[in-house]
């Protein structure tokens, strides 16, 4: 053996600095994990949340992280007050416009809401960093505020990641180290929000790595009829398995050139359905009929008079228009397009489509709920059969 060497059972002392630390299983102490949203989210990590398009998946971020700004509860859960910056890689006129409508709806939010209307590139190594020096500076700025930054949403992934294959563990690998690296680095929550595949019930779209290494991961169901339905499918070191819902109420935020509404929409919280049993999952007709209801009974208490035709006994009831109004109010139909980078031609096309899918969802609600045997319908008046004089449903 050589003069330098070490035998074993040697006790060395090393001048080197470790980031490997050896505990004790008799002494060790439980770790304490922090919140943002306590259950649901982790004050430092990745979450997703996905879902189909037209599912209501900014709608619903953009209103959860309102709520985190103001240290409201999120789902039940309570959120510890924070600033977010939210970075709109995907039509940001349109989140512009969402933006607006929940400003709107609930006021301002003290500066602890920050805006980034151009799309990264996360692949992109020289990309990240310019990111996270903007995003640095936004700390700053919102702890100067006492905010301090909280959470930082990509809204979506698929955008933020130009010419990536998204089934690639090669390419979407450094991606998702960038996102875990931004949130350590800025000692902030990271929610990226992403698109489902072709299968909707396989969830997330792309690389199996992304669900596998997520903090968490909330999910929302394609939209069938008004009602929009959500579910929390991932919470490490939680639970999960929750479900929520929520409508789209159409709100006016400005008149264009033309002096024509410029319309979005902001996020009404419903009661979640039941799930459906095996094999018998509600159709779109059903669906839409069920937000008709909900329509007809929200209007009811200010809208309703005496029906005088033959055969109502007299019955109350509302009028059609005032129906259709209130059930495209909270949902029936598709939400209004996002007209960003649409020409006038394009843009006339687009709304005149949205505005017959919306006929179209009306008049099917319609039949379903004369098939229901429930309702009649005449002189452009709805009520239901048997109904008590001034009674809903």
């Amino acid at each position: 053996m050589s003069d330098t060497a070490i035998s074993f059972g040697e006790v060395v002392e090393f001048s080197r600095r470790s980031k490997f630390t050896l505990e004790d299983f008799d002494t060790l102490q439980p770790g304490r994990l922090h919140w943002r949203v306590k259950g649901l989210w982790p004050a430092v990590g990745v979450c997703f949340v996905g879902g189909p398009s037209m599912s209501g998946k900014s709608f619903w971020t953009l209103d959860a992280l309102a709520k985190v700004c103001r240290g409201e509860p999120v789902l039940g859960r309570k959120a510890i007050a924070s600033g977010v910056v939210y970075i709109a890689s995907e039509g940001a006129h349109g989140v512009r416009n969402r933006i607006a409508g929940l400003r709107e709806k609930i006021g301002p939010l003290g500066s602890a809401f920050k805006f980034i209307g151009q799309a990264p590139d996360l692949g992109n190594v020289d990309d990240v960093e310019d990111l996270k020096a903007t995003l640095l500076v936004a700390k700053a700025e919102l702890e100067a505020k006492g905010h301090g930054l909280g959470v930082i949403a990509v809204d979506t992934l698929s955008a933020s990641i130009p010419g990536a294959d998204e089934n690639s563990a090669k390419d979407m690998s450094p991606v998702l180290a960038a996102l875990q690296t931004m949130a350590t680095e800025l000692d902030a929550l990271v929610v990226v929000i992403a698109h489902t595949g072709k299968d909707e019930t396989r969830g997330l779209r792309g690389w199996s790595g992304l669900l596998a290494n997520a903090d968490g991961l909330i999910m929302l169901d394609a939209p069938e009829g008004g009602v929009r339905v959500g579910s929390v499918v991932k919470v490490k070191d939680g639970e999960s398995g929750d479900r929520f819902a929520f409508t789209l109420a159409v709100v006016e935020i400005g008149l264009d050139a033309d002096a024509d509404p410029i319309t979005t929409c902001t996020i009404e919280d419903a009661d979640a359905p039941d799930r459906p049993k095996a094999g018998r999952k509600a159709t779109i007709s059903q669906l839409d009929a069920d937000t008709l209801k909900t329509a007809f009974n929200r209007i009811f208490p200010d809208k309703a008079a005496a029906i005088h035709v033959p055969g109502a006994n007299g019955a109350m009831g509302v009028h059609l228009p005032d129906l259709r109004n209130e059930a495209l109010k909270i949902g029936l139909g598709p939400p209004s397009p996002d007209y960003a980078g649409m020409d006038e031609k394009q843009t006339s096309a687009a709304r005149k489509a949205w505005l017959d899918h919306r006929n179209k969802s009306f008049e099917r609600a319609k039949r379903a709920l004369l098939t229901s045997g429930r309702y009649r319908i005449e002189n452009e008046w709805i009520w239901e059969i048997g109904q008590n004089k001034g009674e809903s449903l």
